[in-house]
């Protein structure tokens, strides 16, 4: 895309996450010299040495912070915040147990009247989990569909109870004060520098692919994901920002790539080659009791597709062989102008 001439002021939360990097380089490619603030405390990722040469070059400032300890400058005002931190994976959450649910509310709130300080658009970051166990759930799930909670306490559902909440909070701010704020609800995103570790399917199956390892489905791998790529998560986030619509909830995924999870794991042993074995296991005994898996998650885009003219670019087999390449080390977006 072509580069504006305004000298945006933005801050992006969980700068320097999986998606925060995507969106950034996102940002430095839109705009001509942004002021881009970044807030982190690298409980989820790492401040790699190619990533701080690009933050050189570009004038970007990193603060290693939280949410909740981080003190705007003086001499800084924002005119648009991204509020991306959060814990993630359905195995990274596993360690915020019981505290998850103020930590999001909480962060959000505080991003929220950043906001309204600086007069600032603010996009927060929410989750396809806040549609918990619906029982249309094989269907695509529309942002106004009643949201079901399950009876069973996990804290898979912290997670999604706390972002939904979060949402409910900031939406009903955004009634009483002049916040202007939109969400979003991204969809199974997929790309370059997400960790396994933190229990993403992707990046578990072609790290396990690479090295000849068995690829391990947790139950009978009949459950279905909408496989979207980060780019097409990242533009649409700026896309909105640049528009004047507000108070919204946007699913974005793309049911093109909707797949199972054993289809996905043929699919990448296919793709790279690979003489892995696939093999069902029960989850709880990889990361405890506590780790609980979700059904189907289907995206609904349409209200995306109206209002912003979306139209995801990268079909599953793109972002399977892009991955496959990335995890060989043959693409870099830490350092990519």
């Amino acid at each position: 895309m072509k580069k504006t001439s305004k000298p945006l002021k933005i801050l992006v939360t969980g700068g320097i996450g999986f998606i925060g990097t995507h969106l950034i380089n996102e940002l430095v490619r839109r705009y001509k010299n942004p002021q881009i603030d970044v807030v982190d405390n690298l409980s989820n990722s790492s401040f790699r040495k190619e990533r701080k040469i690009f933050f050189k070059r570009h004038g970007i400032v990193f603060y290693e912070t939280s949410v909740e300890t981080f003190k705007s400058p003086k001499n800084r005002t924002y005119d648009l915040i991204f509020h991306l931190a959060s814990p993630v994976g359905p195995a990274g959450v596993l360690k915020y147990a019981g505290r998850m649910g103020a930590m999001i509310v909480d962060d959000s709130l505080i991003m929220a009247h950043l906001a309204l300080k600086n007069n600032a658009k603010l996009l927060s970051m929410s989750t396809s989990e806040v549609y918990g166990s619906h029982p249309e759930g094989g269907k695509p799930q529309q942002e106004d569909i009643p949201k079901i909670v399950p009876a069973n306490i996990t804290i898979r559902l912290e997670y999604g109870v706390s972002k939904l909440l979060s949402e409910i909070v900031l939406l009903n701010l955004s009634k009483v004060r002049p916040l202007k704020l939109n969400l979003i609800r991204p969809f199974n995103i997929i790309g370059p520098y997400q960790n396994g570790e933190a229990g993403f399917v992707v990046p578990r199956f072609v790290e396990a692919a690479l090295a000849n390892k068995p690829l391990t489905i947790f139950g009978d791998g009949k459950q279905k994901r909408t496989f979207t790529h980060v780019t097409d998560i990242v533009q649409p986030m700026v896309d909105l920002m640049e528009t004047n619509y507000t108070g919204k909830i946007y699913n974005i995924g793309n049911p093109g790539n909707l797949c199972s999870i054993q289809k996905l794991a043929e699919r990448i042993v296919r793709l790279s080659g690979s003489k892995s074995k696939i093999k069902h296991v029960d989850p709880k005994k990889i990361y405890g009791p506590l780790y609980e898996e979700a059904w189907n998650k289907v995206a609904d885009p349409s209200r995306v597709i109206h209002d912003l003219k979306w139209k995801p670019r990268f079909s599953l087999d793109d972002i399977l062989k892009e991955y496959i390449n990335f995890a060989k080390g043959k693409i870099d977006f830490l350092n990519p102008f």
